[in-house]
């Protein structure tokens, strides 16, 4: 019988030596193009080296490129460190209503006007967050706090008239939105929102009115086609309009934009 093993060890050693060869060549690329869990980790760490000053304006930018995923990692590692850092809490109240967790937002924006009480831009965008959960008696008495810090802000007035909308208080709302047309003629926001209001007051010429002038102003083609929608509503079918299409106002099956 022949004798077998210096065949089969140099078959072997060829095998471990190419295996080795592999090994070498995955632990290469590895480290050239780590995997995701292996940068998120790597991210992790470079952030516990950042000041929570540093993290709010990694954040910021994040949230300016709309990187809402990732500005929301930063601004929590800023957190970690300073729990009173209130622009943080806003700045990720935002990225979280961006990103539709509208619920996350405003709980941010509670803590941030627990630290900034006099500020009212915490108050608006708390108001817009009730607004989006149709929390709108909750909503109007942010805007009303926000209309007495600050009397000229037209987010306040606009923001306010949804809530008076969502109430079926269309006169209250008209208000607001006359309120914001004296000193902007050519608030797209307004005009639109001022259509809807005279609509469901049942003030219909009033409200083909202020669409036409929308359309005029208004340059996103979504909302070009919903005015549009809505004008044709009024001039086709002159029956009566249901108080739930409140049009601008933002709801949690159609987590678009709002106009303001």
């Amino acid at each position: 019988m022949k004798n077998l093993s210096g065949p089969v060890w140099g078959v072997l050693a060829r095998y471990y030596l190419l295996v080795s060869a592999l090994v070498a060549v995955c632990t290469f690329v590895a480290d050239v193009n780590p995997s995701s869990a292996q940068r998120a980790s790597t991210r992790s760490r470079s952030r516990e080296h950042l000041s929570a000053a540093q993290l709010i304006e990694q954040g910021k930018v994040q949230f300016e490129r709309g990187r809402y995923a990732f500005a929301i990692r930063s601004l929590s590692a800023a957190l970690r460190k300073d729990g009173k850092a209130a622009d943080a809490f806003m700045l990720r109240g935002r990225a979280y209503d961006q990103m539709g967790l509208v619920k996350q937002a405003e709980t941010d924006f509670t803590t941030y006007v627990s630290l900034r009480p006099s500020n009212p831009e915490g108050y608006i965008h708390r108001g817009d967050a009730r607004n989006f959960n149709h929390d709108h008696l909750a909503a109007l008495e942010d805007y009303n706090t926000a209309v007495k810090l600050a009397p000229s802000s037209t987010a306040a007035h606009l923001g306010r008239g949804l809530a008076y909308a969502g109430l079926e208080r269309y006169d209250h709302a008209i208000k607001d939105y006359q309120w914001v047309l004296k000193s902007e003629p050519a608030n797209h926001e307004a005009l639109a929102n001022m259509g809807i209001a005279c609509m469901l007051a049942g003030r219909r010429l009033e409200a083909v009115t202020y669409f036409e002038r929308a359309l005029k102003v208004e340059k996103d083609p979504q909302w070009r086609s919903r005015i549009e929608k809505w004008m044709a509503k009024l001039v086709h079918e002159a029956g009566t309009t249901s108080a739930k299409s409140r049009g601008p106002t933002r709801t949690p099956d159609e987590p678009t934009k709002p106009l303001w």
